[in-house]
């Protein structure tokens, strides 16, 4: 029995440790595309580098599922309205306090002007549904509550289906078929969505179409298969007979990563509808993220990658400002060209600051807003709350 006990703690511990360097990778991935919008005149070799970092949203969603599915198998109540109620709660403390702080954060920091305040972007932001509407993100211009916002409307509207999904995708096969279910959603989503919106531009409709939430359940689907592949002592047997690891996968991921930027669904229009990039690099970050939760490894998964990951939320929302304050101050510093050759020592210094600085200012809003909140929210059904009972 403590042999047993033993073995699931090392398991929960080193799963967190690869879920936590996911985070890590995705959040880094983000800061590196974020950087290109401040070096217009980055030479193309070091831009196409960084554009690898366009899809490291989707890594935050599929380790998302994982991390969610890992928790909700530990819930000893198997009542799913009293789990639903609890993990709403707790989520909705996880992810609001930070995000609506931010709100108001960066309506000071961008001056923006009260003739631009919208009632219906701030209530789109408020209950989570901004990514349901190109006029909400936005993609047309104007207010913007919090950058990047669109991506926690999407995680959010993912909770909702959660408590529902976990309780009936509970097998591999399961998970697979609620994988082609979304991926049949994802395509009839895009052919319905190229009638929306007909008074927007076509890049404008193109982007929302890629934001908004039918397209990006697929990739939550993919961290469904993802856990229940980690689950499946047949996947698992299969990933310690290989002879690959985390270390060599990780080497195969960042080659297939430079070649996924010559997607042949760029010529190949139908190709493209097919296999979207998002959903290409999708699965292979699910591959990748299989042999490190499987097969460990310190050089795949360092430690301060992992400490980035577990911070990465504020970070996300922080890093947006982070860029938009040291991009000027360190362009009068420069004391070499930004553009030619000498644009690639000067955009990687730019991102060795944003993410060092952001990191810094995520500690701290970390540990005064994310992490009381979290607690607070699971307090709500410790023990005998008279607000939220435990049921028995």
């Amino acid at each position: 029995m403590n042999s047993m006990s033993a073995v699931s703690k090392f398991d929960k511990q080193y799963n967190s440790r690869a879920i936590d360097a996911l985070r890590g990778y995705a959040i880094l991935f983000v800061i590196c595309m974020h950087v290109l919008d401040h070096v217009p005149s980055l030479v193309w070799p070091a831009k196409r580098l960084l554009l690898l970092g366009t899809h490291g949203v989707q890594l935050f969603f599929i380790a998302s599922a994982v991390t969610l599915l890992m928790s909700w198998s530990r819930e000893q109540d198997h009542l799913l309205a009293p789990r639903t109620r609890r993990f709403l709660i707790n989520r909705f403390f996880r992810i609001a306090p930070l995000y609506f702080s931010a709100i108001v954060f960066y309506w000071f920091f961008e001056n923006v002007q009260l003739v631009n305040f919208s009632t219906e972007k701030l209530l789109a932001t408020l209950l989570f549904y901004n990514s349901w509407s190109p006029y909400l993100i936005p993609t047309v211009g104007g207010w913007k509550t919090v950058p990047g916002g669109w991506s926690i409307s999407v995680e959010f509207m993912f909770y909702l289906l959660f408590p529902l999904l976990a309780q009936t995708v509970t097998t591999l096969r399961r998970a697979v078929l609620f994988l082609a279910i979304s991926y049949a959603v994802m395509l009839g989503a895009s052919i319905y969505g190229q009638h929306l919106y007909p008074e927007i531009s076509l890049e404008a409709r193109e982007n929302f179409l890629f934001y908004w939430p039918p397209n990006q359940l697929v990739v939550f689907a993919l961290g469904f298969v993802l856990y229940r592949a980690i689950k499946s002592s047949a996947v698992s047997a299969w990933v310690q007979r290989s002879l690959l690891n985390a270390n060599n996968v990780t080497v195969l991921l960042s080659l297939a990563l430079l070649l996924a930027q010559f997607h042949p669904g760029k010529v190949v229009p139908l190709l493209n509808f097919l296999l979207p990039k998002h959903l290409l690099l999708s699965l292979l970050f699910t591959s990748w993220a299989l042999f490190l939760i499987l097969k460990p490894s310190n050089i795949a998964a360092p430690k301060i990658v992992g400490s980035i990951g577990k911070m990465s939320f504020s970070i996300y929302l922080i890093h947006f400002a982070t860029l938009a304050v040291v991009s000027p101050l360190l362009a009068r510093a420069w004391p070499l060209p930004t553009t030619g050759v000498a644009s690639i020592s000067y955009v990687f210094v730019l991102l060795g600051l944003a993410v060092l600085i952001s990191y810094q200012v995520a500690r701290h809003t970390y540990r005064l807003i994310e992490k009381p909140f979290i607690q607070y929210g699971k307090s709500l059904f410790i023990g005998g709350s008279t607000l939220f009972p435990r049921t028995k």
